[in-house]
């Protein structure tokens, strides 16, 4: 596997779709074709374009459709158009694709419909496609370049985090080589500026996945120690460390379904009365988002064990911290040592 493939790439195309606070983005598909034939069949729009010949061809759209399809099933490119959210207005459209060589980072690219130009769709679009990008492909890195006159895309790249511009050329269908400017951003990049303060958005992605509700424990004992089990072979993210629980079942309540679950998992009776609500957290997985009330527990009957394959261990607040442990359960380390 190359050293820029995402970590995790849709099986199916409606996982691509969401919305922002303005905008919806959707995967290319042939209900866009008369938008995408329009847009870029404009002079305005494909002289900034490498690919996109001008004249545009009669069947352009759905060539271009066809090729995106193809990329997307080979696990090499995710196509968007943007819309308005309210009027459902087409506006532009994003694309996201692996570069001919292993070796080289996946590139974004994008354009709008002249009628859309100042309205910062394209920052915002831009902006969420590479969060997408980043917090659930997993990409390391991203390229993107711009010609050397097209300063409204210099703004769009700068306002995402993109910097240090590196001045060379770019092969165009309609002029050749034509001077540009390119760099990349990484996920560390891009982390810093969304967190610094440095930048105007906030990552703020509505996606149609369902919720799943799992129910945690914070097991503490005499010495001050919390348990922790580790995920089994065979099972998503195994060999981490995780606090005990599992899945509510349909019409039961976190308390029952605790109480359920460490009776399976580990063999322990406990009271609801022993159940303290301490935190919870909210975690958006590529195919689904998390959802996980922790409860604090101090008191129980029987001795814990692993009953279902799982190693279990007590650990001091200063072991916690340096256990490798799922991104969802992450945040509640914090609030766990305040609480030891």
């Amino acid at each position: 596997m190359s050293d820029f493939a995402p970590k995790w790439f849709p099986d199916a195309p409606d996982l691509v779709a969401f919305k922002t606070p303005n905008l919806s983005l959707s995967p290319f598909g042939p209900q866009h074709l008369d938008f995408v034939q329009k847009t870029a069949s404009q002079w305005s729009v494909a002289q900034w374009l490498s690919r996109v010949p001008h004249p545009y061809p009669e069947d352009g759209a759905q060539t271009f459709l066809k090729l995106a399809d193809e990329s997307f099933a080979a696990g090499q490119g995710v196509r968007w158009v943007v819309s308005d959210r309210h009027s459902g207005e087409m506006l532009g459209f994003v694309g996201l694709d692996a570069k001919s060589q292993d070796h080289e980072p996946w590139h974004i690219g994008y354009w709008f419909a002249p009628e859309a130009w100042g309205r910062g769709v394209a920052t915002e679009a831009a902006f969420h496609v590479l969060t997408f990008a980043f917090w659930y492909m997993e990409l390391p890195e991203i390229w993107s370049g711009f010609h050397v006159e097209n300063h409204a895309s210099k703004r769009v790249l700068e306002k995402c985090g993109f910097d240090g511009w590196t001045e060379g050329t770019i092969e165009t269908l309609n002029s050749g080589a034509q001077p540009a400017f390119e760099t990349t951003l990484s996920r560390a990049s891009f982390d810093e500026f969304v967190f610094s303060g440095g930048c105007s958005m906030q990552p703020q992605l509505d996606r149609d996945v369902p919720v799943i509700w799992v129910v945690a424990a914070a097991l503490f004992n005499e010495q001050d120690q919390v348990l922790v089990a580790q995920r089994p072979k065979g099972k998503a993210l195994e060999g981490l460390w995780e606090f005990p629980g599992g899945k509510m079942e349909p019409n039961e309540g976190p308390e029952a379904a605790l109480i359920r679950e460490l009776k399976e998992e580990l063999g322990i009776d406990v009271g609801i009365g022993c159940l303290a609500p301490l935190t919870f957290a909210s975690f958006p997985y590529p195919k689904f988002h998390l959802m996980m009330p922790l409860y604090a527990i101090r008191k129980w009957r029987g001795e814990p064990v692993g009953r279902e394959g799982q190693a279990i261990k007590w650990v001091s607040k200063f072991e916690l911290r340096d256990l490798e442990m799922p991104p969802a359960d992450e945040p509640l380390v914090p609030v766990i040592m305040d609480w030891m």
